[in-house]
């Protein structure tokens, strides 16, 4: 047995959580939606859905769930700093950003399949220029492990709420399917 010790000094955390209102709320929630986009087929929707008392139960759940994510980085309390949503539709996708002037970030699937276009978050790492894992064109994923991943791919399940750190690059595929995709975005600041 080994006397070599490790301390993690770099992590990156994902929070996730699924809701437990989600059976009960999602098709009204759903059908505001439907309401809000009134026929439209874009992909982004800039709606205040924390101001919106529709999504009241939800959003005091996402703020919850926010502040635990926070507790975890010993931040001060974080309040809701905008939201969204992105209505996915076939050929729709989401190219990579960040969210600037936000401390933490969230997506909901208030509708999603695993089959569809994932949410990917990217390393704050820059690559490993001298390839110390020896991964090739055909084995890019070759030995990876928790210290060594460069991005997370996050299949897309209705109910699951994800909390990460805003300044992660994140994107989602082109979609490829005919199945409905709404993803619900908050972003936090700090008191």
């Amino acid at each position: 047995m080994s006397d070599l010790k490790t301390d993690l000094f770099f992590p990156t955390i994902l929070g996730h959580s699924f809701y437990p209102l989600a059976d009960l709320e999602n098709k009204t929630l759903e059908s505001h939606i439907n309401k809000l986009i009134k026929g439209s087929n874009k992909c982004f929707y800039y709606h205040a859905l924390h101001k919106d008392k529709k999504f009241n139960n939800l959003t005091k759940w996402i703020l919850d769930k926010a502040t635990e994510f926070a507790d975890l980085h010993k931040f001060a309390k974080p309040y809701i700093e905008e939201s969204w949503f992105n209505y996915y539709r076939k050929h729709d996708s989401n190219s990579p950003h960040y969210h600037r002037g936000s401390v933490l970030s969230a997506v909901y699937f208030l509708e999603g399949t695993p089959e569809d276009s994932p949410l990917i978050i990217r390393s704050p790492l820059p690559p490993d220029m001298m390839n110390p894992r020896k991964i090739t064109a055909d084995n890019p994923t070759k030995d990876l492990s928790p210290y060594t991943i460069d991005e997370i791919v996050i299949k897309p399940k209705t109910g699951y709420l994800y909390i990460f750190r805003s300044y992660l690059q994140h994107e989602v595929s082109v979609k490829l399917n005919d199945s409905r995709r709404i993803a619900l975005s908050y972003t936090f600041n700090i008191t």
